[in-house]
């Protein structure tokens, strides 16, 4: 059989850093690496150098992107580069084409807007109904990042679970590499004046919680104990009320509290992480939630949140909590600060992460459902 042709929506790479470029990169690296043989693979986005920082080494094909306008791009820009190229599969974001002529993959990675609609607006939910529903129906290989968002997209939209396969989430390789923690204090306090700090590590959204946090803190009164809260977060959706609460912080508070809303190289993030005093991660809703994987897998202590995706986060154990209950993650907070977790219970936390969440994993889902059709297809065309 020929290679395989797949074009990829890179369109991400260049942007703000998230969950979706993380997933995007994570997995065709490992894709690349164990059966790239198989595949000429393309990536279409608007930043060339953003998508070869992420692939410096492996063999891929750059297709730049023209139109800036959504509708353009899915009725006419992707279908003629698919014309164009002979692609075979081309995998999508959410949102597919309008115009198929090939085989669509597409990952929703969440449909948290049905199940929270308090955090979003009826147009932003009713808009990614129509087309998250048209994509999934439309699409070939339906995958997610979580046996969560699988149930929800089964319970909202009527997809058959077994149609949908999970691909979820794994650290990054930069994760997954030993670094001195002293280094890393270093660096963090010569570059960005912090030190003996909490982190939170993620998009400033309502969802996200990070006010629970802030308000944790300030009742607390760590900061008179000379503790740093760290936010590490673009504000894109404008969350106007944890701005004006950053604002309005008074005193110490004021001083100690930091946030960093600029873009953080993975680099400068791993050493934000290593040299956190604790990381704390009191999301509402998630789809997945990597921060606290990344935290964790290099070794940090990390409260986290045991609603939706992460309720399978059980190795968490006593830091595995309800972080909406304001009393307990204030408890959570203080006897992790006075008591933390020993650091070979931490190494054992890393590395139960590192064997339940592998990019590996999820490449060899995705290769082998793009397989199974081909061979399908190859078997029907040799019958006829």
């Amino acid at each position: 059989m020929k290679k395989i042709n797949l074009l990829v929506d890179a369109r991400i790479f260049g942007g703000e850093g998230q969950g979706t470029l993380t997933y995007i990169s994570g997995l065709y690296h490992a894709l690349l690496k164990n059966y790239g043989d198989d595949y000429n693979i393309y990536f279409a986005s608007y930043d060339q150098a953003a998508v070869k920082k992420h692939f410096k080494k492996e063999c891929i094909h750059f297709i730049p992107l023209k139109s800036r306008n959504r509708l353009w791009l899915w009725l006419q820009e992707y279908p003629n580069l698919i014309r164009k190229y002979d692609i075979d599969f081309a995998h999508f974001q959410y949102i597919t084409p309008f115009i198929k002529n090939c085989r669509f993959i597409v990952t929703t990675h969440d449909v948290l807007f049905n199940d929270f609609a308090e955090s979003f607006s009826m147009t932003y939910a009713q808009m990614r109904n129509i087309l998250f529903k048209h994509s999934l129906k439309n699409s070939d290989i339906r995958l997610t990042v979580s046996e969560y968002s699988k149930n929800a997209i089964h319970r909202h939209y009527g997809i058959p679970t077994e149609s949908i396969q999970v691909t979820p989430n794994a650290p990054m390789d930069i994760y997954l590499k030993k670094i001195d923690r002293q280094k890393s204090k270093a660096l963090v306090q010569q570059k960005y004046g912090l030190q003996q700090y909490i982190l939170y590590v993620s998009r400033i959204e309502k969802r996200k919680n990070q006010l629970q946090l802030l308000k944790a803190y300030t009742e607390l009164k760590l900061s008179e104990h000379n503790i740093q809260l760290v936010f590490v977060g673009n504000d894109t959706l404008n969350y106007e009320a944890f701005s004006a609460q950053i604002k309005n912080l008074k005193g110490q508070d004021r001083t100690n509290v930091h946030w960093i809303s600029d873009w953080v190289s993975n680099e400068d993030l791993t050493h934000i992480y290593n040299a956190a005093q604790l990381f704390v991660y009191p999301s509402k809703a998630e789809g997945y939630g990597i921060p606290p994987i990344e935290s964790a897998v290099l070794g940090i202590n990390t409260i986290c949140s045991k609603a939706t995706a992460m309720q399978d986060y059980h190795f968490f154990g006593d830091n595995h909590i309800d972080t909406d209950n304001l009393e307990l993650l204030k408890a959570c907070i203080l006897k992790n600060l006075r008591n933390p977790t020993p650091d070979n219970a931490l190494q054992k936390i890393a590395q139960t992460i590192q064997q339940k969440y592998t990019w590996n994993h999820s490449a060899t889902v995705l290769h082998q459902n793009i397989l199974q059709l081909q061979m399908a297809a190859h078997t029907k065309k040799v019958a006829i």
